[in-house]
């Protein structure tokens, strides 16, 4: 059947053994801690992964404490999928081997093959109707299911993540399973390709468009086929697709054209992903904001016009709760509500204006989001998590960024912690990105907006 034409169902079952396989073989599997046949076997430990692991290894009796086999016919079934680390001369044996044994699922892993053999292994995949990913790949990392192939360590464990992200650089890809990219970050899944002989970004594109897991796409691309851009309209009317593309700004207009969302840089992706997990789309342009400096409010103030953004001008009832229990007297504008002074240095009292001038925003019908500017020293710290636990329940259709502009250290861990487990969207140190990911949120929104008309 023409992979163009494949039902969600079939895409699944085609792929699905590269990201949740029961039974695995692993050929050049190493007690040596230097190898990537090490490595890989570390990880599964490590995630806890917990089907059934075929090491194979001629000149060793035992790998971290599992059994291995001889050679790949000693199997005593048929695994989902062969994992193949080993030097460039062995590999096409091995994979003729593993083909031959049955096995219909290919991740290899050794790097420095030939073109010759690139278009041989394709060419196998296709005779056998078996299906390859690689080679020269670092492989996927699935936290939803607790499996990786990765060759590079897996250190952090991100439990319940919602964010995949597909790599066209194996060191970007696997430094994600040592590096957590952000305070509040979860990863669903990690995709590296490599040499992508048979098994494209199309095709993962397509599964994770599928995947219940996975609420958000990550992309860091360096070539973009037809195939991609073609998949990239199709999954960004069902989910946000963001992306960096160094160079090349052509290529990145079509991208965006199709539907998916341009990053500035790196970190961006990240950050930026994470504001569509923690929050709805933006529904307007008209911007709250809340802090306790006329200074750090300006900050954000001067780029609004950058973003296609513009202060909400708010209503009376609003007005009237602010005026009576957030500014000072001499205060005259009431969008930004900048609440300072307060009348001494509490926190109570603080983290009360805060509570009561955010929710006036939210609640004011000429506010799409809100964007809170927090500057904490000891004195005037307080309970975040009791004051603002209510805001996200209360309303879920409009964004919360909370922008950390100076706190002394001990606060700054507590208050992001809490600022964390509420699941409010948090940058430290960073004006323009709050403004950067309300402008993805809002592009996302248009783009669902044409596709429903």
């Amino acid at each position: 059947m023409s992979k163009e034409k494949q039902t969600d169902e079939e895409v699944d079952q085609e792929l699905s053994p590269f990201f949740n396989p029961k039974t695995i073989l692993i050929c050049g599997a190493s007690g040596n801690k230097g190898k990537f046949g090490y490595q890989i076997v570390k990880n599964l430990d490590v995630l806890g992964y917990n089907g059934k692991m075929y090491l194979v290894n001629p000149n060793e009796d035992e790998i971290l404490g599992k059994k291995t086999l001889k050679k790949i016919t000693d199997l005593p079934e048929v695994p989902d999928l062969a994992i193949i680390v080993l030097p460039p001369q062995k590999v096409m044996r091995s994979t003729e081997v593993c083909l031959k044994f049955g096995i219909k699922h290919l991740m290899i892993e050794s790097s420095f093959l030939t073109d010759n053999m690139e278009k041989k292994l394709q060419k196998w995949a296709e005779v056998n109707n078996a299906r390859i990913v690689g080679s020269n790949t670092i492989g996927i990392i699935n936290f939803n299911n607790d499996f990786t192939t990765s060759i590079i360590p897996v250190r952090c464990i991100f439990k319940g993540g919602n964010i995949a992200y597909i790599a066209q650089s194996g060191g970007l890809a696997g430094g994600c399973g040592w590096w957590n990219p952000e305070n509040g970050l979860g990863f669903s899944k990690i995709v590296h390709l490599g040499e992508a002989c048979d098994v494209n970004e199309s095709e993962i594109l397509e599964y994770l468009g599928n995947d219940e897991k996975t609420d958000v796409i990550l992309l860091f691309l360096r070539e973009i086929e037809a195939s991609l851009c073609k998949k990239i309209k199709e999954i960004s009317k069902i989910k946000p697709i963001l992306f960096l593309k160094p160079n090349k700004s052509s290529e990145i207009n079509v991208l965006e054209k199709c539907g998916a969302i341009p990053v500035e840089d790196y970190q961006d992706l990240f950050e930026i992903g994470k504001a569509f997990i923690q929050n709805s789309t933006l529904k307007g342009n008209r911007i709250g904001l809340v802090g306790p400096s006329s200074g750090a409010l300006s900050l954000i103030i001067s780029k609004l016009n950058d973003y296609g953004f513009e202060l909400g001008e708010l209503e009376d009832e609003s007005k009237n709760i602010l005026r009576e229990k957030v500014l000072h007297k001499c205060n005259r504008l009431f969008n930004p509500v900048d609440y300072w002074p307060p009348t001494k240095f509490d926190g109570s009292e603080v983290g009360e204006k805060y509570r009561i001038a955010i929710e006036s925003l939210l609640g004011d019908s000429n506010i799409d989001a809100v964007i809170i500017v927090l500057e904490i020293f000891k004195e005037i710290e307080f309970d975040i998590e009791e004051q603002f636990k209510h805001l996200k329940k209360k309303y879920p259709d409009k964004p919360i960024i909370s922008v950390i502009i100076q706190t002394e250290k001990p606060s700054l861990t507590r208050i992001t912690n809490g600022l964390k487990r509420l699941q409010i969207t948090t940058y430290i140190q960073n004006v323009e990105r709050s403004l950067k990911a309300l402008h993805a949120l809002r592009k996302y929104e248009l783009l669902r907006e044409k596709n429903n008309n």
